[in-house]
């Protein structure tokens, strides 16, 4: 494999039409493994986020704004 000046690996055709488009490149005690990845729906990822309720670690404190304006 070669590696080009923009750091992109070339990979012979037959292990590009093998792995697809998305790979994964995985360090082993071994030496790297390249593996099929698949794409992530990024934006619905986000609007879960979003959506979805913060979790609670407490009881909320009511805080002066006099201490809100030292944060």
């Amino acid at each position: 494999m070669k590696v080009d000046s923009k750091g992109r690996i070339h990979l012979p055709r037959e292990v590009s039409e093998e792995v697809g488009d998305v790979v994964i490149l995985e360090k082993t005690d071994q030496g790297f493994v390249l593996k099929p990845g698949e794409l992530a729906d990024f934006l619905k990822e986000i609007k879960e986020v979003i959506t979805s309720e913060p979790s609670r670690t407490g009881k909320p404190e009511n805080w002066l704004p006099s201490r809100m304006k030292t944060i």
